[in-house]
């Protein structure tokens, strides 16, 4: 059962687009903290979604936002008209030539797919650099709250997620796909970003990152309540 984006994007209520919005913010601060020398004119990002992602991506003069859902693409368009915009399907060759962005984004899109290797393959050979960000969700304590609310990976997934991974099987699979990740950063969801009506979670997001302080590298997060790898992957 394929997955309904054009339905999905048709029901967004206004307090989902602000928090879509929130997250967008805090997602693109991080991802474009990690450039660094790389050249940085042109970004393609794959799965865009309304584009607020995109937008964010300081930056960029050129933007290309590339999605399957005909939904997703107007709203986009709507929004933010001095994008690119094209339709695309993540599971077949992506329509650029070799090398024709500086940048190709994969924001929150690998774990909604077929085949994930195969589009960071695309995306490492359409972009000179591939900018990431996955989630981190094979965590006890997470996997624990999904069971109990008998929430499954696959195509049943109430927001679409196919897998669910840690931080070394998003490693594994970007050296499946022939990239090396030469810069990245994990980090938790910070608990404000949340949404209002998940008080447990929050509460429980906020104590697990007062004991992260006491270690290095969001350990605590990283077992239990995952989050998402930031990364700067290239051949």
């Amino acid at each position: 059962m394929k997955v309904d984006y054009n339905k999905i994007y048709s029901s967004y209520s206004q307090e989902h687009i602000n928090y879509i919005k929130n997250m967008a913010i805090w997602k693109a601060k991080y991802l474009c903290k990690l450039i660094k020398d790389e050249p940085a004119e042109s970004i393609l990002e794959i799965g865009t979604g309304r584009g607020d992602v995109l937008n964010a991506c300081y930056p960029f003069k050129v933007k290309i936002g590339a999605d399957i859902s005909d939904e997703a693409i107007k709203q986009h368009h709507d929004i933010y008209k001095e994008h690119k915009l094209v339709k695309i399907d993540a599971d077949k060759p992506l329509p650029f030539k070799d090398n024709e962005v500086d940048f190709v984004l994969l924001c929150d899109i690998l774990e909604h797919i077929d085949n994930p290797a195969f589009l960071l393959r695309e995306a490492g050979r359409v972009g000179r650099n591939v900018l990431l960000k996955i989630p981190i969700e094979n965590a006890l304590l997470l996997k624990f709250m999904m069971k109990i609310n008998k929430v499954e990976y696959g195509p049943n997934h109430p927001s679409g997620h196919l897998y669910c991974w840690t931080m070394s099987d998003v490693k594994k699979l970007v050296e499946k796909s022939g990239l090396k990740i030469v810069r990245s950063k994990f980090l938790p969801t910070p608990a404000n970003l949340l949404k209002k009506k998940y008080l447990l979670k929050t509460i429980t997001v906020s104590l697990i990152s007062l004991a992260d302080l006491l270690t290095a590298d969001n350990f605590f997060s990283k077992i239990l309540i995952g989050g998402s790898l930031f990364a700067i992957a290239h051949k």
